[in-house]
């Protein structure tokens, strides 16, 4: 049985302001299930990826991230040392019925598209700049893991109306079982702000991408 609430995912309302997206408040078939997720997020096997170069073409960022699909491709070592309901939610993101959800949600046909997806956590100071994906990437999901997220901790998901991190449209706090889809077009402006060194916590999430070949 998928952990994923297929149903509400293809039911729920694509807004479009800022640019097309929607925000699910639960996205899990029950919140049990989406706080055994949150419980189980994996502390172990992150790596940095970091860029900060002044000068560059692409945008800025600090994260830590630990990679389990890539081009379509599950890394069996990684998925393979979660614990299960992980397991079934990596295999639950490159199913058909969830691909099928994503694109009755997004009218966006998806069929060609690769899955990627990555366990993300930001620490403090962590952040992206404003930035719209590569054109490449169709469509985002990203599942939030959090228990509460205070407003002074920042870190918060941005969606913008320009490349100003301050234009924001709408906040979306990391709380656990809330998960945002992102439509991307030459508007589709979000960001993260720094998380504040008064965060007790990392900020969780699951980001799947579906990317064009």
């Amino acid at each position: 049985m998928s952990l994923v609430d297929i149903e509400t995912i293809s039911r729920a309302e694509l807004e479009q302001d800022p640019f097309g997206h929607a925000v699910i408040p639960r996205s899990f078939v029950t919140d049990d299930i989406a706080e055994q997720l949150r419980g189980e997020f994996s502390a172990v096997g992150f790596e940095e990826s970091r860029r900060t170069e002044v000068t560059r073409s692409d945008k800025q960022y600090r994260m830590f991230n630990r990679s389990l699909v890539t081009a379509g491709a599950v890394d069996e070592d990684q998925v393979s040392a979660l614990p299960t309901n992980w397991q079934q939610l990596v295999e639950d993101v490159v199913s058909t019925p969830y691909r099928e959800a994503l694109s009755a949600l997004t009218g966006v046909g998806l069929d060609q598209c690769l899955v990627e997806a990555r366990m993300t956590r930001y620490a403090r100071g962590c952040w992206i700049e404003p930035h719209t994906d590569r054109p490449d990437k169709a469509v985002t999901h990203l599942f939030y893991f959090n228990d509460g997220w205070d407003a002074d901790w920042s870190g918060d998901l941005r969606l913008l109306r320009s490349a100003d991190m301050d234009d924001c449209a709408k906040r979306v706090a990391p709380t656990t079982g809330t998960s945002v889809v992102l439509v991307r077009s030459d508007s589709s402006w979000h960001g993260v702000p720094p998380v504040a060194d008064t965060c007790p916590v990392d900020r969780l999430a699951l980001l799947v991408h579906f990317v064009r070949p």
